[in-house]
């Protein structure tokens, strides 16, 4: 009976139909803006990711006490990124980058929730009701996670700790729960339907969000080791969980350009088939009264 409705599904999609009925197909006419996604990815992930090693390596080179100072007192070899993006002139540099990238980031939420909605028709019938309220819950911890990184960026912990800290934990658990619903609903969506790019994706989503796992726990047990015990070294190997969790997660919301591959971002007058025809019509027919009134 699966088999069945996979095959009356891909049937359905070959001819241009959804359960019976046809797709809208859109025309784009006076383009003023076109971006490819594979620009607008690299735009997401440059900004944070240059600005983090620049802030990294200033502060470690030119500020390496300062960047390296710990409530314990103990010696600390590696600063974390709260400390490089939270002195100054770097922390100008870290908000900029995170301000830049903001609302192509949140945008992105819009994009996964349309392309599900746009994919139901390709998950399992025993799945679709979960799926429906999954991709709303995958929207808005997305949401969050991308608000908490511009609020952690504009409240350092120089400024007020107790803030920072809270909203880095929010950023941390949405955005682990976001990779990893994201990544079963990734799934759900491309069952008897992947290809090569859509594996290589999965691949890379698994592979990240391991990634990002490991290194939180690595980062909680370091976080106890140094505020508890005060273990000589615990601080800098947090960092290093830090680096690697937030490299993890660009990673990771970079796969974002195969799951959107051979789109792009328009700006232009978009008309379904029915007015642009409808509009081809009314051309034609001004077209025939200038042919009728102009002047021999």
């Amino acid at each position: 009976m699966a088999n069945a409705d996979a095959e009356h599904k891909m049937k359905s999609v070959q001819n241009g139909t959804i359960d019976g009925q046809a797709k809208k197909q859109t025309q784009v006419n006076n383009v003023i803006f076109n971006l490819d996604m594979w620009t607008y990815a690299i735009l997401c992930m440059i900004f944070p990711a240059s600005s983090l090693v620049i802030c990294f390596f200033t502060g470690f080179f030119f500020r390496f006490e300062e960047v390296n100072e710990t409530m314990c007192g103990v010696k600390n070899y590696i600063p974390s990124i709260s400390a490089v993006t939270g002195i100054t002139p770097q922390t100008y540099l870290w908000r900029t980058s995170i301000g830049l990238q903001a609302a192509p980031r949140l945008s992105v939420c819009f994009f996964y929730y349309n392309q599900y909605k746009n994919k139901m028709h390709q998950v399992a019938s025993n799945r679709l009701g979960w799926f429906q309220k999954l991709i709303r819950l995958n929207f808005w911890l997305n949401f969050i996670e991308n608000s908490c990184l511009i609020l952690v960026a504009f409240i350092t912990n120089r400024e007020n700790y107790p803030v920072h800290e809270k909203i880095f934990v929010v950023f941390m658990v949405t955005s682990l729960c976001y990779m990893l619903l994201n990544t079963v609903l990734f799934k759900w969506s491309r069952e008897g339907y992947s290809t090569d790019i859509d594996k290589t994706s999965y691949w890379w989503k698994k592979a990240m969000f391991v990634v990002s796992i490991v290194a939180t726990a690595g980062l909680i047990f370091f976080f106890i080791q140094h505020r508890v015990y005060c273990t000589h070294g615990a601080f800098s190997w947090f960092s290093v969980c830090e680096y690697f969790i937030a490299y993890g997660n660009m990673a990771y919301h970079f796969t974002g350009y195969l799951d959107f591959k051979g789109l792009s971002v328009v700006c232009g007058n978009f008309s379904n088939d029915e007015s642009a025809a409808r509009n081809g019509a009314t051309e034609h027919v001004n077209n025939n009264i200038r042919q009728k009134v102009k002047p021999h």
